[in-house]
């Protein structure tokens, strides 16, 4: 159960993270065991934790109890749905119900999210594991981490990726910061039948929670990690606090770097374009495929994506159909923060290499388009069947004035990493 056993060294092939640039069109495919981890671990967590009634926690999780659960997750999901940022979004976690809604519904969605990027950048993942072979600890932090939902995401991925031999070849410890006490014990008590559930495993597994604010590092924390994980953070913190709270983490990531991923409001997603536009120039996994200012960073549109999912889990599906209908794309937008020493070439050439559609077929003047992220600039490009998150040849597109929106001039490159 969890016992450190020796194995082979990983080596992963020498890559540039820009090597593959995913179209982020595909759907992803989810890993078998998340499906148990949703349809076997998850209603009997809520309903043993959470129910009102002792005579209700050792029966089924069944009809009854999506009617009955529904109503704090309707009521929860009314805070999603607006862009809220800071001190207009509610504590939330602080009420039961709402911690019992999460799980529910949002820690299906948000794992979703997280596990759709490692599908899409496996040599992210790959890096992640090489630095654990070479530390011997494959650290994870989880920054505002809820009930660990990125981070048994990730636990989740890399168990399906050693299911074949049942054992992983280094420790893994787990690392979640959030301001909530009540989450982070219900996340320490779920995690811990995630764990009896894949017992058949070996390896080292430890998890720390620490309950305080995340942009208050103690002098003593080591922010060195395989990867470190950032979920709705910055959508719910005032921008200047994440920014300050971000800043050590930039200092010298390692690993597969710093992943920020956000819902796809408009004011989260442009601030993640603004951290990338201040970080550069710095190797970065994804989304972007040039150094130069984004221009979608400000102005009517913003960088996100939409990828079509068939979303795993049958109660999933039945609180989904409560909110509206079933489930049947990811929205969201994020950045992928890369080590330095990825690669010695920052970036590749968009003159010479690829580019990244970033919006759907719009209707413009000169007919049906697709805007296409460019250096400074958006460009154009009228082929069929594109997509949002599409990649294509840079030589392809074109610059047009009549169509080009109208942005502010160069704001000056602040450096997170001081």
């Amino acid at each position: 159960m969890f016992k450190t056993k020796a194995s082979p060294t990983f080596r992963p092939q020498k890559t540039s993270p820009f090597e593959a640039a995913p179209s982020l069109t595909v759907p992803p495919k989810f890993p078998e065991l998340w499906t148990s981890v949703l349809d076997e671990l998850v209603p009997v967590f809520v309903k043993s934790r959470f129910s009102p009634q002792e005579s209700w926690k050792n029966k089924p999780f069944d009809k009854s109890d999506v009617t009955f659960f529904s109503k704090g997750l309707l009521e929860l999901s009314g805070f999603f749905t607006e862009d809220r940022q800071g001190s207009r979004l509610p504590n939330y976690f602080t009420t039961a119900r709402f911690r019992s809604s999460y799980f529910l519904y949002f820690f299906a969605l948000q794992g979703a999210k997280f596990l759709t990027l490692f599908d899409q950048y496996p040599k992210a993942i790959d890096a992640a594991i090489a630095h654990a072979e070479q530390t011997g600890v494959l650290r994870i932090i989880d920054v505002g981490s809820g009930p660990g939902t990125a981070s048994i995401a990730f636990f989740i991925h890399l168990l399906e990726r050693y299911r074949k031999t049942k054992h992983l070849p280094f420790s893994v410890k787990l690392h979640w910061i959030d301001r909530n006490s009540a989450i982070l014990e219900d996340g320490e008590r779920f995690f811990r039948s995630v764990l009896e559930k894949f017992s058949d495993f070996e390896g080292d597994v430890d998890l720390v929670t620490e309950a305080r604010d995340w942009w208050k590092h103690p002098s003593h924390f080591d922010f060195e990690a395989s990867l470190v994980l950032f979920g709705n953070v910055l959508n719910e913190s005032d921008p200047a606090v994440f920014q300050r709270g971000l800043a050590p983490f930039l200092k010298n990531p390692q690993g597969a770097g710093v992943l920020i991923v956000e819902p796809a409001f408009k004011s989260a997603s442009q601030r993640i374009s603004q951290i990338r536009d201040e970080l550069m120039p710095h190797p970065l996994w994804g989304p972007c495929l040039h150094t130069e200012r984004c221009p979608l960073a400000e102005g009517r549109d913003w960088c996100h994506f939409s990828v079509p999912a068939q979303l795993p889990g049958s109660f999933f599906k039945k609180f989904s159909i409560k909110l509206g209908g079933v489930r049947d794309w990811l929205k969201f937008s994020f950045v992928w923060i890369a080590a330095q020493n990825s690669e010695k070439k920052l970036m590749p050439d968009p003159a010479k290499g690829l580019a990244r559609v970033v919006s759907d077929p719009m209707r413009t003047p000169r007919g049906l388009q697709n805007q296409v992220c460019q250096p400074n600039q958006i460009g154009w490009i009228a082929k069929k069947d594109l997509q949002r998150g599409d990649v294509i040849r840079y030589s392809e597109t074109r610059h047009d004035p009549i169509l080009q929106p109208r942005f502010k001039a160069d704001r000056s490159r602040k450096r997170l990493r001081k």
